[in-house]
């Protein structure tokens, strides 16, 4: 397998083909979205081990929602860019998620720490519904699926905190 620097399936797809002079690889698909002159969807679909093996990710679908000077956007381009992957979501939760099935949303990350808080933030936005749908009925709209939320932050392992031993073996 080739040796990446990155985890987007979409750069690795880009970087197969460049160093394999390919203008397509066997057992992946992919559709670019210009959505504006800021944002770009991009799709991979790995279909097979062909796919699997050429970049060293799992048979599946990869979905990267590029916006570019993110930091500089306005609040326009912040909210074109969230209603886009709501909808990439809602897609991913069709295909693979049953209507009647219940959904169980982990924000995984630590709040503390910037580059980790993602996780923690969303969950404070999920709409839970379990626990309403079950002792509250007449209060939700019909069709609601079953959410909860969870955000169990991170540990790390304290056992060799303290250790003097050069070795590591405390």
């Amino acid at each position: 397998m080739f040796n990446f620097r990155t985890d987007l399936a979409s750069e690795r797809r880009d970087i197969y083909q460049k160093a394999n002079r390919l203008d397509e690889v066997d057992g992946i698909e992919a559709v670019t979205e210009e959505i504006n002159e800021n944002i770009r969807v991009e799709r991979v679909r790995i279909t097979n081990e062909n796919g699997e093996q050429a970049i060293g990710k799992p048979i599946g679908n990869y979905i990267t929602i590029d916006v570019k000077k993110l930091k500089i956007a306005g609040e326009e381009e912040l909210n074109k860019a969230s209603e886009i992957l709501s909808n990439e979501l809602k897609k991913i939760v069709d295909l693979h998620v049953g209507k009647e099935d219940e959904i169980l949303v982990v924000g995984l990350g630590n709040i503390y720490v910037t580059p980790d808080a993602l996780g923690p933030k969303v969950i404070n936005d999920i709409e839970v519904t379990r626990h309403v749908i079950n002792y509250l009925p007449q209060y939700v709209e019909e069709g609601t699926r079953k959410i909860s939320a969870i955000s169990p932050g991170v540990l790390r392992n304290n056992r060799n905190r303290n250790c003097r031993n050069t070795k590591g073996n405390c």
